[in-house]
C-alpha cells in the first residue's frame, strides 16, 4: 500500500510541471515609436519567475513567454508607452537690457511683458534683439541663432512623464559671437552660460539677465512652450503591435 502511494504522489510530481507550460504564451511585441530597450525596463518587474524575455534590436522586438494574463498586461502597458514622442512649440524672445542710458520706451515687439521685465529687473531701456517660435519634440534638441551674435541650443525633456505639463531644457546654452580686436575674419562662438531650466507649459518664464562683460547691460530670454499637435495620434496610427505564438 505504501508503494503505491508513492508511486501516485511522484506522478503528481510529475504531471505539475506540465499543466503550467501548458499555461504559458509567447507573444512578440513590435515597438513602433520607442525603443525596446526602455521599454524592458517597464516590463521586467511583472514577470513571473518562469518567464523569459528576448530582444531583438534590429527589429525593435521584444519576444515574452509568461501566462497569458501577464501578457495582457504587459500589451496595456508597450500600449500607453509606444507613442509617438510628443511636439512642441517654443516662443522665443531675446531682449537687450541697459542701465547706463536714460529710460526710453519699450519696443512694442515686448508686448504686455515690458512691465514685468521692469518689476523684475533694475534696467531704464529693453530692446527686442530678435525672436523666433520654434518646434522641437521630445528627446530632441533645438538650435537657433538669435540676431547676428548669439546662438540658442537646448534639448527638450519631459521627466514628468507622457502626460505631464512640466519640461526640462537640458543642456540649455546661451553663446555669443567674439572677434578678438583686429581680427577681420570669422569670430568664435563663445558660451555665456549653460544649465538645465525647468519650465512650465502655456506659462511664461523669464529667465535671469546675464550680464555682458564691461558693460551696464543684461540680456533676458523669454520663453513660451506649448505642446503641439500630434499628427499620428490625429490619425489613429498604431502603435505597438504584438503576435502571439504557440510554444
Amino acid at each position: 500500500m505504501k508503494k503505491t502511494l508513492l508511486i501516485v504522489a511522484a506522478l503528481a510530481l510529475l504531471v505539475r510541471p506540465l499543466q503550467a507550460a501548458d499555461e504559458v504564451s509567447v507573444r512578440v511585441y513590435i515597438l513602433k515609436h520607442k525603443r525596446v530597450e526602455e521599454a524592458a525596463l517597464l516590463v521586467r518587474p511583472l514577470l513571473s519567475e518562469a518567464s523569459s524575455v528576448t530582444l531583438t534590436s534590429k527589429l525593435n522586438a521584444m519576444t515574452v513567454t509568461d501566462r497569458p494574463e501577464k501578457l495582457e498586461q504587459i500589451g496595456k502597458i508597450l500600449a500607453s508607452f509606444d507613442v509617438p514622442p510628443r511636439g512642441y512649440n517654443f516662443a522665443v524672445k531675446l531682449v537687450s537690457a541697459r542701465a547706463d542710458v536714460p529710460a526710453g520706451s519699450i519696443a512694442r515687439e515686448i508686448g504686455g511683458l515690458g512691465a514685468k521685465l521692469k518689476s523684475l529687473f533694475q534696467f531704464n531701456d529693453y530692446a527686442l534683439i530678435d525672436s523666433a517660435v520654434l518646434r522641437g519634440v521630445e528627446g530632441g534638441m533645438l538650435k537657433y541663432e538669435l540676431g547676428t551674435e548669439y546662438s540658442l541650443t537646448f534639448g527638450v525633456r519631459a521627466p514628468g512623464g507622457s502626460g505631464g505639463k512640466e519640461l526640462l531644457l537640458s543642456p540649455f546654452a546661451l553663446s555669443k559671437l567674439w572677434k578678438p580686436p583686429g581680427q577681420t575674419g570669422p569670430g568664435l562662438m563663445r558660451q555665456l552660460y549653460q544649465t538645465s531650466v525647468p519650465i512650465t507649459l502655456n506659462q511664461t518664464l523669464v529667465l535671469g539677465a546675464s550680464r555682458e562683460e564691461g558693460s551696464k547691460s543684461a540680456l533676458i530670454l523669454i520663453i513660451l512652450a506649448e505642446e503641439a499637435a500630434r499628427p499620428d495620434a490625429e490619425k489613429g496610427a498604431p502603435g505597438t503591435k504584438a503576435v502571439e505564438k504557440r510554444p
